[in-house]
Order: C-alpha cells, then structure tokens, then sequence
C-alpha cells in the first residue's frame, strides 16, 4: 500500500528480443539474470502484488528461475504478440487501483523511482519517467526523409516504470484491443489516445537503461560493477 492505495505492478516479460539475437533476459548480470534481478527490483516496499507477463515457450523456464529459484512472490501470466495485449492480459490478473507497468529488460529502477511515478499517478492519473533529450530527434517518414525536428527543449526519452489509476489502464487497452492497434509505442500513448489523459513526466535515472542491444548490456554491466564497487 501507499498513501492508501493497493499496488499492482505489471513486468512485461513477453518479448521476443530479436534486435539483441537472443533472450536478454537470461542474460546474467551480477551472477542473476536480467529478468530476476527486474523482478526482484519491483517487488518493492509499496508494491502489494507484481504480475510477470511470459511467453508461452519460456513460462516454464522462468517459473523456475523466479518462483523455484528466487522465492519471489510473484504470479506469471501467458502473454500475446503485441506487449499491449501481454499488459492487457496482465492487467486482468491484479487488484490494485494504481498499476504500474515496468520493462522486463529495465533491470536497475529503485524504489525512490517507483515511488515516485506512483505518486504522480495517484495525484494526476498517469505518469511515467524519462530523461531529457541531450540529441535532436528528427521526423523520418517512410522513405527515410527528415520531415522535421522535434524542439530539444521538449523532447524527453521514455522510461519505465510507468503508473496509472486502474480505470484509464482497463479503458486504454479495451479501446486498443477493439481497434486492432499494433503501433510501436507505450501504455502512456495508449492512456493519452483512448483517455485522452497526458501522462504527467518525472525525472528518471541515466542508470535505469532498456537492455535492446548487446551494446545496452555493455552499458549495463558497466552499471552493475558500478553499483558493486558503491555497496563494497
């Protein structure tokens, strides 16, 4: 609970990562692999319940790793194709009143920062975390021509975890679902498409980086040393 609130978080494990060529999340990092140590990162103080949305190919393996192996309370749930409908499905196994939804492959968030999107969502109803831009982001139409420039001064990068008050959560995906949507984007585009609710932004961490590439894993093992050498 917090401020009076019961907590679900969602942790979409359900991605194919096929831009990286293999299974992130088996990748190991400080001896526990990626989706552990995400997972283990969300059960936090104020979390009352964390939902794991999987495929079905690799429900058993991470049963095993998560539940066998690492205790954590946890409920895994099949997911689907798009990670709207992985999170659809997800969703209808919680109870809370604020959900917050978390990157599998996000493994370094802390509790300060789900705190802090969680209490953003109760007060405006959606939030979620990000980073300003430090580079121009261009606008590529689909034969790869520049249409324009997004202003730096307002261009943040999206982070997870993102949190929402249930009822614009379960309106978004039902709308979305109805739609047939399939674009590349985040539960907070959803919220703000179908709610028409922004999402109000806080600021994140450099060190809460998407795992997509091998490249992000060099990153990310540089954090995790990191983060040995501050607890030695």
């Amino acid at each position: 609970m917090r401020n009076g609130h019961r907590i679900s978080a969602i942790v979409t494990c359900a991605g194919r990562g096929t831009r990286f060529g293999s299974n992130k999340l088996l990748v190991t990092l400080g001896g526990i692999t990626v989706l552990e140590k995400t997972v283990r990162a969300m059960c936090a103080p104020d979390v009352d319940e964390v939902i794991v949305t999987v495929s079905a190919d690799h429900e058993d393996e991470y049963r095993r790793i998560l539940v066998d192996g690492a205790h954590l309370p946890v409920t895994l749930v099949v997911g689907g194709e798009e990670r709207h409908i992985s999170a659809h499905r997800g969703l209808s196994a919680t109870s809370g009143d604020i959900v917050v939804v978390h990157d599998g492959v996000r493994p370094f968030v802390t509790p300060d920062l789900i705190d802090a999107v969680i209490d953003a969502a109760i007060e405006h109803g959606a939030a979620m975390l990000g980073t300003p831009s430090t580079v121009q982001v261009k606008l590529v139409n689909d034969k790869g021509f520049i249409e324009g420039s997004l202003d730096r001064a307002h261009s943040w990068l999206g982070q997870t975890p993102q949190a929402f008050r249930r009822e614009y959560l379960e309106q978004a995906y039902d709308a979305a679902l109805r739609d047939g949507y399939a674009r590349i984007s985040d539960d907070a585009d959803l919220v703000h498409e179908y709610c028409g609710l922004p999402a109000r932004i806080l600021p994140g961490h450099v060190n809460n980086i998407k795992i997509t590439t091998p490249q992000d894993l060099g990153t990310a093992r540089l954090i995790e040393e990191g983060r040995a050498d501050q607890d030695a």
